[in-house]
């Protein structure tokens, strides 16, 4: 049995166990985001919202996520829409405004968002409520993009942004060493890539809150290999054969500080580390953290809702 840590995939299908018993991974389930998405809209008192998903696991994970959710809730799921190449983007919001919705759930990947938004700045979409999952509530390029405050408010959910000491450093550094010459050197080193199109800034512009997914990821995985080995602060043992089964059971009992952050997991694989920022795009183009939600070890959610500037000059009902 292999050991997997994942620091990209959502699905919350990932957490049973009697179908991936031997998938952990070091970002939260979507059934974490819909559940910050679903505080927000409470918290608004928004009772009558569209949801645009894209049109494949992710997205339909979410979609049937939420639906669950808002079950018993004042909460009213007026219009669903899957995303894909094919959209019709001018017939979808002419069903919108046709049904009078003000509050658009998007739960969609990078690029499916970047679609969704362009099309609403060409067609002149005005005055809604824009509330985005993780994937794309922090793309620099979007919230720049020429028109993007005509849309409306855009309101976010992202996992915090943890500042990676010596990233920027290793990037500029890996970015300015020349490429392999032969596969023998390639051979002794995995961290070449065939990425010479982009620059360093490309790689550092990126989604930040991505990076500590990623390390934490890459640690806990160190972490379990040094207790099957036996490592001590100068060398390992040199007479254990290593298989994936040892390594995944010390996974699972992962517990050490990483940037003054408890890495753990719980019995789903799921981390127990970690929180979610609320954001908002602001009037100066900067993606402003207004509140956060914490779920562990208790529930703890905020939003400071005087820090947001509504396109109506007043909060939306």
């Amino acid at each position: 049995m292999n050991a997997w840590v994942s620091y990209g995939a959502a699905s919350s299908e990932f957490s049973v166990k009697r179908k991936f018993p031997s998938f952990l991974r070091s970002v939260h389930s979507n059934k974490n985001i819909i559940d910050v998405i679903v505080n927000i809209v409470q918290h608004f008192n928004w009772q009558w919202v569209a949801f645009l998903n894209s049109d494949n696991d992710f997205g339909i994970d979410g979609l049937e996520l939420f639906r669950k959710r808002i079950k018993n809730t004042n909460i009213c799921l007026a219009y669903t829409k899957g995303l894909n190449e094919k959209a019709n983007y001018s017939q979808m919001f002419k069903q919108m405004e046709a049904l009078k919705i003000n509050v658009i759930v998007v739960f969609s990947t990078n690029m499916d968002g970047e679609a969704l938004v362009k099309s609403a700045i060409q067609l002149n979409i005005r005055n809604k409520v824009w509330l985005t999952g993780d994937t794309w509530s922090l793309n620099i390029k979007l919230l720049k993009m020429k028109g993007i405050k005509n849309i409306g408010t855009v309101l976010g959910v992202s996992q915090p942004v943890v500042s990676i000491p010596g990233l920027d450093y290793f990037i500029y550094t890996a970015k300015s060493q020349a490429p392999f010459e032969n596969a023998e050197q390639n051979l002794f080193c995995n961290q070449d890539c065939n990425c010479s199109s982009l620059i360093p800034e490309d790689l550092i512009n990126m989604d930040p809150s991505f990076s500590f997914p990623i390390y934490s990821a890459v640690y806990a995985i160190a972490h379990a290999l040094h207790k099957v080995l036996q490592c001590g602060p100068m060398k390992c043992s040199g007479d254990i054969k290593v298989y994936p089964y040892m390594v995944l059971k010390e996974l699972k009992k992962s517990n050490f500080a990483l940037l003054n952050i408890s890495v753990q997991f719980n019995e789903n694989g799921d981390p127990k580390f970690g929180y979610f920022s609320i954001i908002y795009w602001n009037k100066s183009d900067n993606a402003q953290e207004i509140g956060f939600y914490k779920f562990y070890p208790s529930v703890s959610f905020f939003i400071n809702s005087s820090e947001i500037q509504w396109y109506t000059n007043e909060e939306v009902s």
